[in-house]
């Protein structure tokens, strides 16, 4: 992994820090693009969606899928929402109902629940762990009983939204400062050596 890969995985980090738990968010500004200091949403974030004020209130519980879209009742095409706010995803969901001439009126309300990443291979407790506060990879390998005795910690693989990051976490022991935090829906593996 080059400097400038761990650079971006650190910095984006550092902005979300502090907002895994559920969350509600008013932001001010234009909705031009992202703002520094609120949750923008990612793939495999869960949500919570109730449409109120219409005849029949719903609540729809959905995943963020891999493309970073969701579907909703009603509507044909897929909504993008990565990137967006909670909030700017709420107005944006307003304006495709009421626009597409779905309802007149419609209250939208969202909220993501809290995060989970998995630990999987040559750890000694491999399974889900709960993403409620910043974490990072040597600390996940800790929560997780540490390395069994067949570990190979130069070969640990992060998987992203579908992307396999290749880490050597004995270097990461030796250069804490490249540590690389954990992000919602991470599957962490530690593979065996071979000998």
């Amino acid at each position: 992994m080059n400097k400038y890969r761990i650079f971006v995985v650190l910095l984006t980090a550092a902005l979300f820090a502090g907002c895994l738990s559920p969350i509600h968010v008013e932001e001010t500004g234009s909705d031009s693009g992202p703002l520094v200091g609120l949750y923008n949403l990612k793939p495999l974030d869960p949500l919570f969606i109730s449409l109120l004020g219409i005849p029949q209130e719903k609540q729809i519980e959905t995943v963020v899928d891999e493309y970073g879209q969701i579907t909703l009742p009603y509507i044909e095409e897929p909504v993008q929402v990565v990137g967006l706010t909670i909030s700017g995803l709420e107005r944006e969901i307003q304006r495709i109902y009421i626009e597409g001439g779905i309802y007149r009126t419609v209250t939208v309300n969202i909220q993501t629940s809290a995060k989970s990443y998995f630990m999987e291979g040559e750890v000694n407790r491999p399974q889900e762990y709960d993403l409620n506060r910043r974490i990072t990879l040597l600390q996940a390998i800790a929560a997780a009983g540490g390395y069994t005795d067949f570990a190979d910690n130069k070969d640990v693989v992060i998987t992203r939204h579908g992307e396999n990051i290749k880490v050597n976490a004995r270097d990461i022991e030796k250069h804490p400062e490249m540590d690389i935090p954990i992000e919602a829906g991470d599957r962490i593996k530690v593979d065996r050596t071979f000998y």
